[in-house]
């Protein structure tokens, strides 16, 4: 059990050799992730402010109502459905998945790891949604896999992993087609808060992406913009045989990844949240924050634009998953954190073996770190 766990009674806890997972059942949320590898303990994930109370004398806030399950736990990684605005069920932002009750309803325990099944506590389109994290002892990883059994329609949908880069981090991905901004700024009231990059805009690179003041960022480099608030696209090059984030944050130790097939996530979305938004419970103080969202969504619109034709998915990005009224429409996502060799400064590439996964470095040098490619969803 996590520090952070034992202060949480209503955590629900996972465990393996070298791995440890504390799940909120509030909206699923992933309150503390731990890893032990190399020698090193690292904790990579964030959690809000308000849920550490490191604002607070470390006495966690407590909301009434007005406040959005999603956002009392946000931390961690979570899954929303649909992503953003809610048009299914029209409650808040990010879905059932996101706000509702995940109870558990199987664990198995062995040698080898943990898995433990959790339900959700309402349907979506009319599906049940299960979800299954599973740990490996000796992988610093987290595998997730959410399966809807039954239900039809189409949906928006997201991983929603979060990170903070105080120190600086350097953000690498698997190739990508283009990216963009969406048709509005994310913040647009100065009272309420404030955005810097123009909006909306498409680029090529993530090294020159234009800023509504005029001029470039490379936001490779993070954290984002000084006092604001910026989300994008990158759509995935369908020609990747897996999709692959990486970030490499030297001056906490550690390099988090993330790995997904881009069939069913075939978008990587930045939510850039440093110091942007100005009302409760944000108040300015949301800052070196960096959502890596692993996505099948039209930007934020919900699940009937994402299902809609949108110029999006008329350039062949799936931007909404059809679920299967007679079968299991599943999606997996696997993410980890391992400490930072000596002078490794960004990840070039991410390289699969049957057990393995190979990250190098831009300065050739190269790590191995076990992985199973079939939890992820990764037919090699």
């Amino acid at each position: 059990m996590t520090p952070q766990s034992q202060k949480d009674h209503s955590v629900i806890n996972l465990n393996a050799r070298g791995a440890h997972v504390g799940l909120d059942p509030r909206g699923g949320h992933l309150a503390s992730v731990e890893f032990e590898f190399g020698g090193k303990t690292i904790r990579p994930m964030h959690r809000a402010h308000w849920r550490t109370g490191e604002n607070n004398g470390g006495v966690p806030e407590k909301f009434g109502s007005e406040v959005p399950q999603t956002l009392q736990s946000l931390s961690g990684d979570f899954f929303c459905v649909p992503f953003s605005r809610d048009d299914i069920t029209d409650g808040p932002q990010h879905g059932p998945a996101a706000n509702g009750t995940w109870r558990e309803a199987r664990r198995e325990t062995t040698a080898s790891g943990e898995t433990v099944e959790f339900k959700l506590d309402q349907t979506i389109l009319g599906a049940e949604l299960v979800k299954t994290i599973e740990l490996r002892a000796g992988n610093p990883i987290v595998y997730q896999k959410h399966a809807f059994i039954g239900g039809e329609g189409a949906t928006s949908l997201a991983h929603h992993p979060m990170i903070r880069t105080q120190g600086g981090a350097r953000l690498s991905f698997s190739k990508k087609l283009f990216g963009a901004t969406p048709p509005g700024a994310v913040e647009s009231e100065p009272a309420q808060g404030r955005s810097a990059l123009l909006y909306p805009q498409i680029f090529d690179d993530l090294s020159e992406v234009q800023l509504a003041a005029g001029g470039t960022i490379d936001l490779r480099n993070q954290p984002g913009p000084d006092g604001c608030e910026d989300f994008l696209l990158m759509a995935e090059d369908p020609a990747n045989a897996f999709g692959w984030t990486a970030a490499v944050l030297q001056g906490q130790g550690f390099i988090y990844f993330a790995l997904r097939d881009p069939r069913v996530l075939p978008v990587t979305l930045l939510w850039l949240s440093n110091g942007g938004r100005n009302y409760a419970p944000w108040n300015g103080r949301h800052r070196y924050v960096l959502g890596m969202e692993e996505a099948c969504t039209f930007f934020g619109a919900g699940s009937v634009e994402s299902a809609a034709p949108n110029w999006l998915n008329e350039r062949g990005v799936k931007t909404a998953l059809t679920l299967d009224p007679a079968g299991v429409t599943e999606v997996r996502l696997a993410f980890g954190a391992v400490p930072v060799p000596t002078g490794w400064s960004e990840i070039a590439d991410i390289r699969l073996t049957a057990d393995r996964m190979h990250l190098r470095d831009i300065s050739g040098g190269e790590i191995a770190v076990p992985f199973d490619p079939s939890l992820a969803g990764i037919n090699l």
